[in-house]
């Protein structure tokens, strides 16, 4: 395993720390696929599943933002794009020059130092506004 979520990243709403979770575990999938050597097919689909998922997670943490009036609305959708615009371009790259160790590391460095700052700075700010205006789901 080479991406472990910690409960220092919790954000205290189950429904979006359930879906973090479920994404640090396709990202460890995705790295292990290319660092093990796994067949194009197997990097595709775990691709293919974290873009999907990716949109569909951030839509619903937009979704719970606008409803609440979240004030760092913006600063989160901006940090969103560019996660989705990462994705991308690792597939671009990916589809372009196969799977290599390189790109796992430079995947690993670039998406897991990105979402755990997102995580330990935006959400956790998301996390204690929702509970501070008694959201509970």
């Amino acid at each position: 395993m080479y991406l472990n979520w910690d409960w220092t990243l919790d954000i205290g709403i189950d429904s979006i720390d359930n879906q973090h979770k479920e994404l640090f575990n396709r990202l460890d999938q995705l790295f292990t696929s290319i660092k093990d050597g796994k067949g194009n097919d197997e990097v595709i689909k775990t691709l293919d599943f974290l873009e999907e998922y990716v949109i569909e997670h951030f839509n619903e943490e937009e979704e719970i933002q606008n409803k609440i009036n979240y004030p760092l609305f913006n600063i989160q959708h901006m940090q969103h794009e560019e996660f989705k615009s990462e994705l991308k371009e690792f597939r671009r790259v990916f589809e372009t020059q196969g799977a290599s160790t390189l790109l796992a590391l430079n995947i690993q460095q670039k998406l897991v130092d990105w979402f755990k700052n997102h995580i330990m700075n935006l959400d956790k700010d998301l996390g204690d506004f929702l509970i501070e205006n008694g959201y509970n789901k």
